[in-house]
């Protein structure tokens, strides 16, 4: 069907009216579009600066770790090399106490094994020259006996045969008739060391110093305690013979 020309004219007029509006319309929303994909692209570049310095904050994070982890693997090794050489100085201490230990150790014993070789040499020199001054004094040489048993007794304060080298100087000076001397040496004897075996033969001694004195009842008192004290002993039968001689 073909349309009048004045009504094809009058649709294209209208076409043409309404043409630039609608041409308008579309260059609006395009440059809204535009505007809002700017917007979506500084968006997404605000982001991606974000997850850039984000990233590279990681990456600092990361190195950092590293480098403490280093660090730490550094101070471990130094710790340990420390431990060794702390063991090591540990054991060195300790080698040096034992070995120190040993030799005070050593020396202490050294000590001990020469003062008792002293004391040894000392107590057999001393039993030597006490048997030498009661030589004299058996064989009658109290004269010489006499200083020779005080000597002994002035070097060896202490000595368990004092009593004995006492006894002794009391019997020559009994022979030299030094009574007084005598009393003092037996007395001695039988006050500091009455359970010494010479302690009877003492008080036999005392009473033999009385009886020459003229004291006989100082002789038979120490003759009686003799026997009372000691009447297992040899001088026990002796000072009971005693007894009749001096009555």
């Amino acid at each position: 069907m073909t349309l009048p020309h004045s009504r094809l004219l009058t649709i294209v007029a209208a076409l043409a009216l309404t043409a630039p509006a609608h041409a308008f319309l579309s260059d609006t929303q395009a440059r809204e579009d535009i505007a809002a994909l700017q917007t979506q692209v500084k968006q997404q570049q605000d982001k991606l600066t974000q997850l850039e310095a984000a990233s590279r904050r990681i990456v600092d994070l990361t190195n950092q770790i590293e480098s403490l982890k280093q660090e730490i693997a550094n101070l471990r090794g130094q710790i340990e090399v420390l431990q060794y050489n702390a063991q090591a100085t540990e054991k060195r201490q300790k080698d040096l106490y034992v070995d120190l230990d040993n030799r005070v150790r050593a020396i202490e014993e050294a000590k001990v094994q020469q003062a008792q070789a002293q004391a040894q040499a000392q107590q057999a020199a001393a039993g030597q020259s006490l048997d030498t001054a009661i030589a004299l004094s058996r064989n009658g040489k109290h004269k010489e006996a006499v200083p020779a048993l005080k000597r002994f007794l002035a070097e060896n304060p202490g000595n368990d045969k004092a009593p004995e080298a006492m006894y002794w100087l009391g019997t020559s000076q009994t022979a030299l008739k030094d009574y007084k001397g005598a009393a003092a040496s037996y007395s001695e004897v039988v006050n500091a060391a009455p359970n010494d075996p010479v302690a009877p033969d003492a008080l036999f001694g005392l009473a033999v110093v009385s009886n020459a004195k003229g004291d006989k009842k100082g002789a038979r008192s120490y003759l009686l305690q003799l026997i009372e004290k000691y009447p297992n002993s040899d001088k026990a039968e002796a000072a009971k013979k005693a007894l009749i001689a001096v009555d």
